[in-house]
């Protein structure tokens, strides 16, 4: 039998249950799953996109590290 998975083989192995905390950020016609490497910067895990072009772009590979910038929502525009 062949286990094909992005996991490492010692988490595999282990027994216990191993659950990554991943983040949905949208993006064009669909997300980008990302895992925080630190508050400013994420690597991506997976894209999915309507828009096969996404799948296209050399930036938004799997293992990529993309910069994130933090925007602070006014409370007056939400009322």
């Amino acid at each position: 039998m062949i286990l094909y998975t992005p996991q490492p083989e010692n988490i595999m192995n282990d027994g216990e249950d191993y659950k990554p905390s991943y983040f949905q950020i949208p993006y064009s016609r669909g997300f980008i799953e990302v895992a925080f490497s630190s508050l400013t910067t994420a690597k991506i895990v997976r894209l999915m996109s309507n828009d096969l072009n996404d799948y296209l772009r050399p930036g938004f590979q799997p293992g990529d590290e993309i910069k994130l910038t933090w925007e602070q929502l006014n409370n007056k525009s939400m009322e």
